[in-house]
């Protein structure tokens, strides 16, 4: 059994393209036949709901997520919405895309390949002018004289710098290494497909107690597959019985199956089970921390893979750390109406926001005079809390004189 030290170093391997994948996986231990004889591939296991399922929901959701550049000026924070990355990340990365279309692209490849590439097209000044995403399969990466190269069918190789690229845990592929999770998935759905589309006959043999010639045999199998075709009672010649050699879908406990492996499935991916449809013990009461689940363990640790690589990647070496880039998870975070207005007018009275800025995050215009920061004495404005403390001060004193 390979250790943990085998199977990371097996990996590294991997990344740099110097094992074939069946070397790779025999060193760490997977077996590269699928037990339950169907054929998984990443592109085959989009066919099986909850990974299609599972993919979406974490490529959507962090594609639908709001992206800035800030820069730092001592203590403020402004968007730098002049930077050369700004529009490549919130808009336009490319010619052909969206910034939308773009980022969950390079999710939904890293999700079901393990990694995501995209070519970084450079301006004569060092800054990125375009962002091009190109297949799993058209990259190779190898080493050369200890650097990483990756070599991008029909355009070139290019050094690690100019390569953004999204992964998962060591760059494998989900799919890959959980295929036998995701066979038994594919499996199961394929034989309720073949159940029904059998219109519920169960696969059997007819026996006969008389020998009989193959010209007979012939006949009587035709005839028998032609009325198993259509719906109605079937008859049987004399001498003739029926016997079934498969199982029902009870006895196979075919529901709980498939209900399992999708469970496995959103396990793997680190989805609660009620964002992709599932039946659970979800009530009204616990959506809300199944949201707050997804949001803290599964879309926050890609949002910082991404922040970190669009910081080494799009943002020059001397503009760091002053420039950098963030995705706002606010939203994510916020829950319901009440819980949100909640949340509001804590900020608001303890002067940590204005009345405008929670205006903006509501998606409404300023009002006049909603720039003062206010706190819960009266709502005074926080320049003039000193002046009211003395006040209270200078009216105790007179009270005690």
């Amino acid at each position: 059994m390979a250790t943990l030290q085998d199977r990371l170093r097996a990996l590294l391997r991997y990344r740099v393209g110097k094992y074939n994948s069946q070397t790779i996986e025999a060193e760490m231990g997977i077996n590269p036949i699928v037990r339950s004889g169907v054929n998984v591939t990443e592109n085959s296991a989009l066919a099986i709901s909850a990974v299609y399922a599972c993919v979406h929901k974490i490529a959507s959701t962090i594609a639908s997520l709001g992206l800035e550049i800030y820069v730092r000026d001592g203590r403020n924070v402004e968007v730098a919405n002049v930077h050369p990355a700004y529009e490549l990340v919130t808009s336009a990365p490319n010619e052909q895309q969206n910034a939308f279309d773009f980022w969950e692209t390079l999710m939904a490849s890293a999700l079901m390949y393990g990694c995501g590439y995209a070519v970084i097209q450079r301006n004569a000044r060092g800054y990125a002018e375009q962002l091009v995403p190109v297949s799993y399969y058209d990259v190779e990466v190898k080493e050369v004289d200890g650097s990483r190269v990756y070599v991008v069918k029909d355009m070139g190789a290019y050094t690690q710098d100019n390569i953004l690229e999204i992964s998962c845990m060591g760059g494998m592929s989900p799919i890959r290494l959980h295929r036998e999770n995701m066979g038994l998935a594919k499996a199961a759905q394929d034989f309720g497909s073949e159940y029904f589309g059998q219109k519920g006959q169960m696969t059997g043999v007819l026996a006969s107690e008389q020998p009989l010639r193959k010209e007979q045999m012939d006949v009587i199998q035709n005839s028998w597959n032609a009325s198993s075709m259509n719906a109605g009672t079937k008859l049987l010649p004399f001498g003739f019985k029926y016997q079934r050699i498969t199982i029902t879908p009870d006895e196979a406990q075919f529901i709980e199956t498939r209900k399992f492996q999708a469970e496995e499935i959103c396990r793997i991916y680190n989805v609660p089970t009620a964002l992709v449809q599932l039946p659970s013990q979800t009530t009204f009461n616990n959506v809300e921390q199944q949201n707050l689940q997804f949001a803290r363990h599964c879309i926050a640790p890609w949002a910082k893979r991404i922040e970190q690589e669009i910081d080494r990647k799009l943002v020059q070496r001397f503009e760091r750390p002053d420039i950098y880039s963030k995705f706002d998870l606010s939203d994510l975070y916020r829950g319901d109406l009440a819980a949100r207005t909640n949340y509001y007018t804590q900020l608001l009275s303890s002067g940590v926001v204005s009345i405008n800025e929670v205006r903006q995050k509501e998606n409404m215009n300023p009002v006049d005079g909603g720039d003062v920061l206010t706190v819960q004495v009266n709502q005074i404005a926080l320049d003039r809390l000193g002046d009211y403390s003395d006040k209270i001060a200078s009216n105790g004193d007179n009270d005690g004189l």
